[in-house]
């Protein structure tokens, strides 16, 4: 069995906080909405999942939800560079 991640848990990577996932989540819902719709040429129901993946990300960012990615993996704002001499 592998290893735990360095980017899980307090490690950096991203927050995952439960807004965050919510948002992602309900975006991810629309696409799937909207995918459907498309293969059955449904174009009321592809407006809605348009609705939907607007609502949702909106909503993502009233959470904040890019706040909580850090480029690198690394704690504190914007992380830290590995290459960089610490």
């Amino acid at each position: 069995m592998p290893g735990v991640s360095s980017n899980s848990g307090g490690g950096g990577g991203h927050g995952a906080s439960m807004k965050s996932w919510f948002a992602a989540t309900v975006i991810v819902i629309g696409f799937v909405v909207g995918g459907v719709a498309i293969i059955y040429w449904n174009w009321p129901v592809f407006w809605i999942g348009v609705g939907i993946v607007v609502v949702g990300s909106i909503f993502g960012a009233a959470v904040g939800i890019m706040n909580e990615v850090t480029e690198y993996g690394g704690s504190g704002a914007g992380g830290a560079d590995p290459q960089s001499p610490s």
